[in-house]
């Protein structure tokens, strides 16, 4: 698979990137209104907002639309919006008439620096995340920064948790600017936003070009998302908040096997500045599908959880544990050891 291009520019300079005329734009309610000038709105698939888009008879909806519209293989499908958006409108592309040309407008910050980037397209089934998808590359992504400047405040720190995960990922300078990124009260400089986007995206970029399928080391990538997704399940929370609640437990986690405790204290200080769950116990209070479950039975739910995870081999994980911010390693831990955790961390 080739790497897609890249663009920083302008989302009004879509049009230099696929025809107007055969374009079909995937979008939720609140995304259609950013369609750029000399797109057709009789042309967009109107799908729910947030993870509610991901899902099998969301699929279907847009495979209706794609045949009202006639789109056949010369045609493009866009995903203008958030991480759902382009996970949807991608595996949509990839599989309709076995694979149509393709590309992102992401609109928010987590679509930015991670989701639309990768080529990893899906839905969640029976309440797991991403169990039906596959890897297929857009041809393009187009990066207008200037779209996140009217997102709330929340919706920002949650999207900069990725960023966090990339900072980690890279240590050095890029981790450096994700933490300029933030004030001493937790508010994100917006001006700073930029920079973490371009660093995000080259760093993921990187990984995908030399790993496309996830064998090897984009699998770094994950960290975070084994507790988190297992979280997300059991409490609903947006995504985010409930990578940041995995990623402060895989931090934890990685101090108890040697890794450097100033370093998890760092980047748990971040997540909570930011407002963010630090923990298993703060997401199972932040959620309010999950605050009446008493402790014991929040933890069991996300150890459950944890047996759906797309890193297992056997009953062996592959697991992206944070040893120190630019020291991420892929180790084999057994899910049993894991689910001992989530039973016992914070």
């Amino acid at each position: 698979m080739s790497a897609p291009e890249i663009r920083f520019g302008p989302a009004s300079g879509l049009g230099s990137l696929a025809d107007p005329a055969s374009t079909v734009v995937v979008a939720d309610a609140l995304t259609a209104g950013l369609l750029p000038s000399g797109f057709d709105p009789g042309r967009v698939a109107i799908v729910e907002r947030g993870e509610a888009a991901k899902s099998l008879s969301s699929l279907e909806a847009v495979y209706e639309r794609f045949l009202e519209l006639g789109v056949s293989r010369d045609w493009t499908v866009v995903g203008l919006g958030g991480g759902s958006v382009s996970d949807l409108a991608g595996l949509a592309a990839s599989t309709w008439m076995r694979g149509v040309d393709f590309g992102f407008v992401p609109t928010t910050l987590l679509a930015m620096v991670d989701a639309s980037v990768g080529g990893k397209n899906g839905v969640d089934f029976r309440g797991y995340k991403n169990l039906i998808g596959c890897f297929s590359q857009p041809r393009f992504v187009l990066v207008d920064a200037g779209l996140l400047d009217g997102l709330p405040d929340d919706e920002l720190a949650r999207g900069f948790v990725e960023a966090i995960k990339h900072g980690v990922i890279a240590g050095g300078e890029h981790f450096a600017a994700v933490g300029r990124a933030v004030d001493r009260r937790g508010r994100i400089r917006r001006q700073a936003l930029g920079e973490v986007v371009r660093l995000s995206v080259e760093l993921k970029s990187a990984f995908v070009e030399s790993d496309a399928l996830e064998r090897g080391e984009r699998r770094k990538l994950n960290l975070g998302h084994s507790f988190g997704h297992g979280v997300e399940s059991v409490t609903g929370l947006p995504h985010g908040a409930a990578v940041a609640a995995g990623l402060a437990t895989a931090h934890r986690l990685a101090v108890e096997l040697g890794g450097s405790a100033g370093d998890a204290d760092e980047v748990i200080g971040l997540l909570d500045r930011l407002g963010l769950p630090t923990g298993l116990e703060a997401a199972r209070r932040a959620s309010v599908e999950s605050r009446d479950l008493s402790p014991s039975s929040f933890r069991e739910a996300v150890a459950a959880a944890l047996g759906a995870d797309k890193k297992l081999s056997g009953d062996v994980m592959r697991f992206a544990l944070p040893l120190a911010v630019g020291n991420v390693e892929m180790r084999p831990i057994p899910l049993e050891e894991l689910r001992a955790f989530a039973r016992r961390a914070p």
